[in-house]
């Protein structure tokens, strides 16, 4: 396996409806289900293979329509004299090849259905240049990259949460940026997708996170609730900064690396319906 290839994709799709339409603000379900179409299009053994049940991490996230007019009464607006964005990620290289061609295989100006609006696509922005929130990486470039940095910003930009499970009265689900919940949940992400020789030791991982990782600073820390299809879901929003406060180096150099993995596989609970959007906030 070619470690240095750019397995990591951040990509943002620009989209214009064709005529006015309605949608609801919480669309995790129709983007997930844009998403899985588009792929099914080029590779229908693959788009079968990301939807199948009881799959523990899915290396893929797909975010909420960005880019729209405040929600009334549960529902977005759309117009045609509008532009609006969609983001997926991907964090397996075959997926990202078959998404993409089914946008360049010249078979007509492609669209994007949420619920029973149809989005003509303008763009496709797959480079940071292109789009604050595209991008590319690989595993290798990651570790290597990674260095033992003394505090760690994250932004969560959509709302995110974590699960427990299910409990005699009803799932558990906790909506804090503990630094053992968030951190937890990028290295059981990592070690479900990367390659085997970049595997973490989860358990010493969650030693120095329970000992030595505070939450130095919260900035508009604010819960919002999400209406799915047949649920309800609250997650938190803001940005916080964890410090590292003992010097292991291959420890921090491990977070740093998980902080960075952040922009590509999301953080807690439904990631491929919206939530749990994060990036790492520099300087």
């Amino acid at each position: 396996m070619d470690f240095e290839s750019n397995a990591l994709h951040s990509i943002v799709v620009t989209l214009t409806p064709t005529r006015e339409a309605s949608v609801r603000a919480s669309m995790g379900r129709q983007t997930h289900a844009a998403f899985l179409k588009t792929v099914r299009e080029s590779d229908e053994s693959l788009a079968e293979v990301l939807h199948a049940p009881g799959m523990p991490i899915r290396p893929f996230t797909v975010s909420m329509l960005q880019g729209t007019p405040r929600a009334r009464d549960g529902r977005l607006q759309l117009s045609p004299d509008e532009t609006y964005w969609l983001r997926f990620t991907t964090l397996y290289e075959p997926i990202f090849e078959r998404f993409m061609t089914r946008f360049l295989d010249g078979g007509g100006r492609p669209t994007v259905r949420l619920g029973r609006a149809v989005l003509l696509i303008k763009e496709i922005l797959a480079t940071p240049e292109g789009h604050g929130w595209a991008g590319y990486d690989s595993w290798s470039r990651l570790v290597q990259g990674a260095k033992p940095d003394d505090e760690i910003a994250l932004e969560f930009s959509s709302p995110t949460a974590f699960g427990f499970g299910q409990k005699q009265w009803g799932k558990k689900v906790m909506v804090l940026p503990l630094p053992e919940t968030v951190f937890g949940s990028l290295a059981r992400s990592w070690n479900s997708l990367a390659p085997t020789p970049f595997q973490v030791d989860r358990k010493r991982l969650r030693e120095y996170l329970d000992e030595h990782v505070v939450i130095k600073r919260i900035d508009d820390l604010r819960t919002q609730m999400l209406r799915f299809h047949r649920s309800y879901q609250i997650g938190f929003l803001g940005q916080i900064t964890y410090g590292l406060m003992a010097g292991d180096e291959t420890i921090r150099c491990q977070l740093n690396a998980l902080a960075d993995l952040a922009f590509y596989a999301g953080v807690g609970m439904k990631t491929t319906m919206g939530m749990g959007q994060c990036r790492r906030v520099t300087g």
